[in-house]
């Protein structure tokens, strides 16, 4: 091809490029729409993630008057059920969360192309945030998990200040870093472990102003402020909690329940933290790649390179310095290791298909698009549900597994305040809640639930034994039993109905 017919070629994508390089609303409309195409199997789909549905059921509950660890209880921060709570204000259909999830995963990719600009250029800022996106898949984050939500909050905070690195050299606290540590504080209160990141931010705004020369009284006052802006979410909760009388529960919850629970032994938490490593290997790689390159060049890191580079650090010692250590744990690592790749994305040869083989395999590992399984997972949950209605008309309804949403979807209360059926049954949980599990199972049995709906396999190690016990000598009264072969991301998983258990 000759020379001209190649520029021509290539400048309807240059032009598009410089579109989305300087207008912020069509790159968040581009980011929008390849997150729609990465997530659209699941959408619609409530049973796909036992977290989020669940994070629905309170929303819904609080959406009618139930106080958040009070009258339900779970542990995470209060902005992730107050969000829930006001999408249940506009819909209680899944569609609702999901689509808002969506919107949040392209906010989070936004975030990372700003940040992969300040260190790159535009094409490798577009194949990170691309990235990010697909990653999100493969790590959990394809409905509405809290990570989804609150990484673009972390990201604001680390825009930031990366982006006043010079003001803070010279003493001055910029208010843009100020509303960056309130974001950084609202993410906290979505989940705590956001925390170890926005110390890093935190710690950086210290050290700076500090070799800057300040005087000591305005450099407290300064970092007084930064401090305040970032607790701030947290101080209004629990004040509000102290004013209704509930500031013990709140503590119980937030607090105290994390050093009540049980973790994992040091082998197994070795192993999943070896292999989640593992499956960040190509994000990994993309971002040896880029520093190497840099390397390669001579260029010297810049202040912003560092600054991220730490945060990245961070972020990976925080996940894997957790007691526990799930799949979605990884989700607050995506940000910084997806933007610390942007110097190797900027090549023409290699990377593009790197980039190809994060898609793919994000894809493929988290079994999204397996599209006959998502039909018939579809057509099996709404027979489930169908099924379930009509069998518990006085809506007294017991789930053991992780349909939690159930509850709603068939407008039954919950019959406990542990509303996450995870806390009656993992052997992991208990005591964790400051609620005595087997009372409460004992409490639930005495009231007779009409239906009982048990999972198999529960997928909890150690199991409460004595209120599975309990379950399956109550449902041996049942009149009547049908199994319901579902599938979630994990897989297939059979929901067996036990109905017409009482009067």
């Amino acid at each position: 091809m000759a020379r001209d017919e190649v520029m021509a070629a290539e400048m309807p994508a240059a032009r598009l490029a410089v579109a989305v390089d300087t207008r912020a609303p069509l790159r968040f409309a581009l980011f929008f729409l390849i997150a729609l195409a990465l997530r659209w199997p699941v959408l619609g789909d409530w049973n796909w993630y036992s977290d989020d549905q669940f994070y629905a059921l309170v929303g819904e509950r609080m959406a009618a008057g139930d106080l958040l660890y009070v009258d339900i209880w779970d542990r995470k921060g209060p902005a992730l059920f107050a969000l829930y709570a006001l999408i249940a204000m506009v819909s209680h259909a899944p569609l609702a969360w999901q689509l808002a999830a969506t919107l949040a995963a392209a906010a989070g990719a936004c975030g990372v192309y700003a940040l992969s600009r300040l260190i790159g250029g535009p094409r490798g800022a577009y194949m990170a945030a691309t990235a990010y996106l697909a990653l999100m898949i493969r790590f959990d984050g394809s409905t509405g998990e809290a990570a989804v939500f609150y990484n673009p909050l972390v990201m604001l905070a680390a825009w930031s200040v990366a982006t006043r690195l010079d003001a803070l050299r010279t003493g001055t606290l910029p208010l843009r870093v100020v509303a960056g540590m309130a974001a950084a504080g609202l993410a906290i209160a979505f989940k705590p472990t956001a925390l170890f990141e926005s110390l890093w931010f935190g710690a950086t705004i210290a050290v700076l102003l500090w070799r800057s020369g300040m005087a000591p009284g305005r450099l407290v006052a300064a970092l007084a402020m930064a401090a305040l802006a970032g607790a701030l979410p947290w101080l209004l909760t629990g004040l509000w909690y102290l004013h209704l009388g509930h500031f013990a529960d709140l503590w119980q919850a937030t607090v105290a329940s994390n050093f009540h629970r049980q973790n994992l032994d040091p082998h197994e938490r070795t192993m999943r933290a070896l292999a989640l490593l593992g499956q960040l290997g190509l994000p990994i790689l993309c971002a040896v790649l880029g520093e190497a390159n840099r390397r390669r060049t001579q260029a010297p890191p810049s202040p912003a390179l560092r600054f991220l580079s730490g945060w990245c650090l961070v972020s990976f010692v925080a996940v894997l310095g957790y007691p526990n250590i799930f799949t979605n744990y990884a989700l607050p690592m995506l940000a910084p290791l997806c933007v610390l790749g942007v110097g190797f994305y900027q090549q023409r040869s290699i990377a593009p298909l790197l980039l190809a083989a994060i898609v793919i395999s994000s894809l493929a590992f988290a079994h999204i698009y397996e599209l006959p399984t998502r039909w018939r997972a579809r057509a099996q949950l709404a027979a489930f549900e169908r099924h379930v209605r009509a069998e518990t008309p006085y809506r007294r309804l017991l789930v053991i597994g992780h349909t939690s949403l159930l509850y709603a979807r068939i407008g039954a209360r919950p019959p406990s305040v542990l509303a996450f059926p995870r806390h009656l049954y993992d052997g992991a949980e208990a005591g964790s809640s400051g609620i005595d599990e087997v009372a409460e199972m004992r409490r639930i049995l005495a009231a007779r639930p009409e239906t009982v709906v048990i999972q198999d396999p529960l997928r909890a190690n150690p199991v409460n034994e004595a209120n599975l016990a309990a379950v399956n000598a109550y449902v041996r009264r049942c009149r009547a039993v049908r199994a319901f072969a579902l599938s979630d991301k994990d897989g297939p998983v059979t929901q067996t109905v036990y109905s017409r258990c009482a009067p």
